[in-house]
């Protein structure tokens, strides 16, 4: 029953011109006198007035369920179109994606080229979901010519920097020990002031690196932030790969020698390709 008002409302126009038109015929027909009434007539009078409003009745629906089949259809162009600017999307972030990843290895294959020493490069393919500094696995291993003890440096935003060195090694991948992990240490040393050290993991979970050992003389020398290198003693790093920058001195009285707060210069949550130092300690100490 609601559903006649509002057709009411709608047709209004329609109605009301109908009424009208039925109206305005009975009363030419009443008000001439000349005019005989002959139920004939007057039948199909009626009657062609009641296929006027049918067909304007019929015409209705049959623009409505018009309407209907073209609103449908524009809704099935839109989601057409709205899938298909989807897929362009994706599309797009792919390009882009494979753009970073060319622009990525590119970078890292220059790097490779300038290197003064033999190396494997190789790709992080997993990493202790607990600790993130702690190991990192490499898609390299023995029949890549890898081998237990080599250093692994890597080519971040430019900087060259130490990871750490390979303590495990597989047929097709290794496992390599950061210098973020409180049992590597690492014979370092200040790049400006020249004083030595030994750097190992601060703590467990820290990601940063403690040099100790250094002089307490050189307080006065070091600067925050200058950069800290290996030094090449012990001959298990070659020399001159940088570690990080001094970021915080410590001068205790009862301590006898530096502590020192080493931020690293990689950052290991980003790090995705390094490279294996293949060359030997013999050939470190010559560069």
């Amino acid at each position: 029953m609601a559903g006649l008002p509002n057709y009411i409302q709608r047709h209004k126009r329609d109605l009301t011109f109908t009424f009208l038109l039925i109206m305005s015929l009975i009363l030419i027909v009443f008000s001439n006198r000349n005019v005989v009434i002959k139920p004939k007539e007057m039948g199909q009078t009626l009657f062609s007035v009641f296929q006027m409003g049918m067909h304007r009745l019929s015409n209705w629906f049959s623009d409505t369920w018009n309407s209907i089949n073209e609103l449908k259809k524009l809704q099935e162009d839109l989601e057409q179109a709205r899938s298909k600017i989807i897929e362009y999307e994706r599309v797009s972030r792919d390009v882009a994606e494979l753009r970073r990843d060319n622009e990525r290895l590119r970078e890292q294959l220059q790097f490779s080229r300038r290197l003064p020493f033999q190396q494997v490069p190789a790709e992080v393919i997993a990493r202790d979901p607990g600790n993130e500094f702690s190991t990192l696995m490499i898609n390299k291993g023995s029949k890549h010519g890898v081998r237990r003890g080599m250093p692994v440096i890597a080519l971040q935003e430019g900087f060259q920097g130490l990871v750490g060195k390979i303590v495990q090694v597989g047929l097709a991948s290794a496992i390599v020990k950061p210098i973020t992990d409180p049992t590597s240490y690492v014979a370092a040393r200040l790049q400006s002031s020249r004083y030595d050290g030994l750097i190992n993991g601060r703590q467990l979970y820290s990601g940063s690196l403690m040099m100790r050992y250094v002089k307490k003389l050189a307080v006065n020398d070091i600067q925050y932030g200058e950069p800290v290198i290996t030094s090449g003693m012990g001959r298990l790093f070659p020399p001159g790969i940088h570690i990080g920058r001094v970021r915080e001195i410590q001068a205790k009285n009862y301590e006898a020698s530096l502590g020192i707060e080493i931020e690293p210069i990689i950052d290991f949550s980003k790090l995705e390709y390094v490279f294996v130092l293949s060359g030997g300690s013999e050939e470190w100490s010559e560069k």
